[in-house]
């Protein structure tokens, strides 16, 4: 085992140590700080010309309803070529030599058609390759919620990589790049790299001002067919603070362009499909899946490709899967997926063997110089290709070794459903002595996308470890979830302490259905950090252990769902696995980028609730109540009643976004090389999303506060100076009987103005409230430079009735902004009733709901309606109270009655 470093990494002679000591604390004085699927039933042909998708309505459809096989098979058009990544044009390699065409694998073997010069919208032109290792491709690291950030002084992340068997029996090498914070101290810091829990190498964190690539052997033996666990961890130190707050100063980012796995080009591109989960990502660890769509296509057709994704995004564990579409792709990242009938595949180019299919076919091209992976889905007839859709999705054994078992469990969070125990060596943490100031351990768990959320139970943490003697009277444990502190627990024994079962009661309202982070910290300042002595953070005392048999223990959980939640759908694809009926992807007038869209969105959503979801493709509005629905479209192409019942007002977005409306394309930015390398340093330095534009974002406007005064005094009341009133005063002092019935009148009727003028005072505040609300909510959502909206509505009390609209200026403008917030990072943020995504940088911002309804998704047995019901109490505590308070009349006039007839009676 060996690191193939730069010389400045490596550590300096023992007999120079007292030297670089010396060097050192001048450094630091010139240095600033700082399933099965139900067959497609089509409703019309459809045309891809030009890039746009026009509907054209068959013959077949002109007196009685068509058979699928004749509509689909209606020759209606040809696509337009989709303009290739600007990405994927920077980091596509070249190759040195052609690799001999492999076997298709699949259903029936399919020799790979010849190799055939790209068309130039086809792919970009790849550069120049800058590996020094001829004939070896970088296998990149698929993207995750993490990120590539590791923060603090102590931070890991890990990934479970799916190797084939050839791929696994290569000798490989793991390439490492990365770039650090100036205020990292490289003689006290290091990143470690391990392979299914055996380190593999280590470095120092020297790379302050620019990226910097270590390359490791593998020892043979470590790596197994199926998913291993890859772990990269850091230990950091600081230059010159040792308070708690400049560790909040220290990180170290990975690249993903230039880290993964050196393989041969063989290897690389081989495919298998029961290796989909071998698939490269590209460089910024998106799946890029080119969908091929025949020259004559149907929403039947669409439907089948949105299917596909989703396996490939669900099983392969690809948090990132980008789809476009256009003819047949090359490059070695990514691959090409062509669906439909045997005749209309066979006219797309390289792909003339499938002509003469005669039953379903699937099959595996591997990638050849000029064509990416390419698999196959087609048939003689409709039900033909049905079946070998069926046969696509059959999920294969999982396999691999156990520690990639594990990871692949534990990605993107480890599932649990309540009333378990789970030890958080399964989620990915490792034992550790620790030696720093602030101590960081996260782990992510998905709760039910039904998960009631509220303070009816508490998550039991059993923390295992122990910390050092002589911590100042500060130094404690901290349970963060989801970025809240949940529960601390001070450090008190001066003498330290060790344990096996100290148990850190978790408020169960802090979680929330799907994806939650949650992490273990410790404060551990002491004495010596006031002298903050380099020698003394290079070779510093353990002050804290952490033992990965630390245990997590969930209650039951009450189950019902919450509408509207765009959280549960983004993080666990509730409503559209959790309805009775098919639910429905709408797209009123698709064209090749909202396809495209629309295939990414179901993919992502797949991959987030952990299984493909059986999407109901249709052009036509789904009636209310027929399956949870889907809307992706254009501003311009919704209908104003679709866009009024998800709680958007039609005219006000038409009138924000105006010329954006009509634009038919909005492309990216051309850049320059030397742009490009600045943009990256950008993306990398600030920890942005790759994805997105990193335009200058506008200035913010200032919105004018709300103003909630309300004047509810009411205008004095006119003197009265007629005989009446004289009248009625002499009255009053000659009779006092009728004076008091009289004054307690008036004071009734006072007393019922003042509360009708309250009540109408109260009424006229809430509408103003209201009103103001809405006012600002519309000033946020209603912006010309808002790229996209996401919002949803519950139309009806089961999930079947929950509608969901994703749309944008227009529909190239869509498919950008898609690819942005698939971003696991950005689409974490995603939240409430209503989602508005800023492309510049990836930033969301949310409304919450005014209203929400719930949706009954279990059987509402004894057990699940006691939780429900403690659930509801503890987040409305005035109704908790009140009912308390009849409960107890109601047994003191019961225990009055009981006792009153009880006993011996006096005569």
């Amino acid at each position: 085992m060996r690191a193939n470093t730069p010389n400045r990494n490596r550590p300096p002679p023992a007999h120079s140590r007292a030297a670089a000591a010396l060097t050192l604390l001048f450094t630091m004085a010139a240095t600033p700080a700082s399933g099965q699927f139900a067959p497609a039933s089509p409703d019309l042909g459809l045309l891809l010309g030009a890039g746009r998708i026009a509907l054209t309505p068959p013959p077949a459809l002109g007196g009685k309803p068509a058979s699928a096989e004749a509509v689909d098979r209606i020759a209606v058009g040809s696509i337009r070529p989709a303009p290739a990544w600007g990405r994927a044009a920077l980091v596509a390699p070249a190759f040195a030599a052609s690799v001999p065409a492999g076997t298709a694998q699949g259903v029936a073997n399919v020799a790979p058609p010849p190799a055939r010069s790209p068309s130039p919208a086809a792919a970009p032109a790849p550069l120049p390759t800058t590996d020094a290792n001829a004939g070896f491709v970088l296998r990149h690291l698929p993207n995750n919620v993490q990120g590539f950030r590791l923060s603090g002084e102590t931070g890991a992340s890990e990934w479970p990589i799916y190797l084939s068997a050839a791929q696994a029996r290569s000798r490989l090498r793991f390439r490492l790049g990365y770039i650090s914070a100036v205020s990292v101290m490289p003689e006290a810091s290091k990143i470690t790299v391990s392979i299914n829990d055996v380190e593999i190498g280590a470095t120092r964190v020297a790379a302050f001002d620019k990226v910097e690539s270590v390359d490791f052997d593998i020892p043979a033996g470590i790596l197994e067919p199926g998913f291993n666990a890859l772990r990269i961890a850091v230990d950091e130190r600081h230059r010159v603070d040792c308070s708690l707050e400049a560790t909040y100063e220290l990180w170290t980012q990975i690249d993903p362009s230039q880290t993964g796995f050196l393989m041969p080009i063989g290897e690389s591109r081989a495919l298998d499909l029961a290796d989909l989960a071998a698939l490269p990502p590209d460089a910024q660890g998106v799946l890029p899946v080119r969908a091929v769509l025949p020259g004559r296509t149907s929403p039947g057709n669409i439907e089948r490709v949105i299917r596909a994704v989703q396996i490939i995004a669900s099983g392969g564990h690809f948090e990132q899967p980008m789809v476009d579409v256009g003819p047949m792709a090359g490059g070695d990242y990514g691959v090409n997926l062509v669906i439909g009938l045997a005749a209309d595949v066979a006219a797309t180019p390289d792909l003339a063997e499938f002509a003469n299919v005669d039953g379903p076919r699937l099959a595996a091209l591997p990638a050849t110089p000029t064509r990416r992976a390419t698999i196959v889905i087609t048939g003689r007839t409709q039900d033909d290709v049905n079946r070998a859709l069926v046969a696509f999705g059959k999920a294969a054994q999982p396999r691999g070794s156990l520690a990639g078992l594990r990871a692949s469990q534990a990605f993107p969070g480890y599932r649990v459903s309540g009333g378990q125990t789970v030890r958080l060596s399964d989620l990915g943490l490792h034992s550790v002595e620790f030696s720093g100031r602030y101590f960081r351990a996260g782990f992510n768990i998905v709760m039910p996308a039904d998960f009631y959320s509220a303070d009816y139970a508490k998550v039991l943490l059993d923390l295992a470890g122990g910390y050092a003697p002589g911590l100042s009277s500060s130094a404690k444990i901290i349970v963060a979830i989801n970025g809240r502190n949940a529960v601390s627990a001070p450090m008190s024994n001066s003498h330290g302490e060790v344990f096996t079962d100290k148990t850190l009661p978790l408020p169960l309202g802090f979680f929330r259905p799907g994806l939650n982070r949650i992490e273990i910290q410790a404060q551990l300042s002491d004495a010596a950090d006031a002298a903050c002595e380099p020698l003394s953070a290079i070779a510093g005392d353990k002050r804290f252990l952490f033992l990965d048999s630390t245990t997590l223990r969930v209650p039951r959980l009450a189950r019902i769902g919450r509408m509207p939640d765009l959280a549960v759908t983004a993080s666990g694809g509730f409503p559209f696995i959790g309805g009775t009926k098919q639910p429905k992807l709408y797209a009123p007038s698709p064209d090749t980028s909202s396809i495209a869209a629309a295939a990414t969105l179901a993919a992502r959503i797949a991959a987030s609730a952990g299984r493909p979801i059986d999407f109901r493709f249709t052009v036509t509005p789904p009636p209310v109540g027929s399956g949870a629905t889907l809307v992706v479209a254009a501003a311009g192409q919704i209908d104003p009643a679709t866009a009024r019942a998800v709680g958007l007002d039609p005219d006000r977005m038409r009138a924000a976004w105006g010329d954006r409306l009509a634009a038919s394309s909005e492309p990216r930015d051309q850049l320059s090389p030397a742009d490009v390398r600045a943009r990256d340093r950008l993306v990398l330095q600030k920890n942005l999303p790759a994805a997105c534009h990193l335009r200058r974002a506008p200035a913010a406007v200032a919105a004018p506060p709300i103003d909630l005064a309300i004047l509810l005094a009411s205008p004095p009341a006119a003197q009265k100076t007629d005989g009446r009133e004289l009248f009625e005063q002499w009255s009053e002092r000659l009779a006092g009987e009728e004076r008091w019935r009289k004054w307690i009148g008036e004071a009734g009727a006072k007393l019922g103005a003042l509360a009708r003028d309250l009540w109408r005072g109260t009424i006229d505040e809430a509408q103003t409230f209201v009103a103001d609300g809405d006012e600002q909510a519309a000033k946020m959502i209603y912006q010309r430079d808002t790229s996209l909206l996401i919002a949803q509505s519950a139309r009806g009390a089961t999930a079947d009735d929950v509608w969901t609209l994703v749309t944008s200026p227009n529909s190239s403008v869509l498919a950008q902004s898609v690819e942005c917030v698939s971003d696991p990072r950005v689409w974490r943020q995603v939240d409430g009733r209503l989602s508005i995504l800023d492309d510049s940088d990836g930033a969301v911002s949310s409304l919450p709901p005014n209203k929400v309804r719930f949706v009954v998704t279990q059987p509402l047995s004894l057990s699940n309606v006691r939780l429900i019901a403690a659930s509801w109490f503890s987040l409305n505590a005035s109704a908790y109270v009140s009912l308390v308070l009849v409960v107890a009349f109601i047994l003191a006039i019961a225990t009055h009655g009981f006792v009153s007839n009880v006993g011996r009676r006096a005569e």
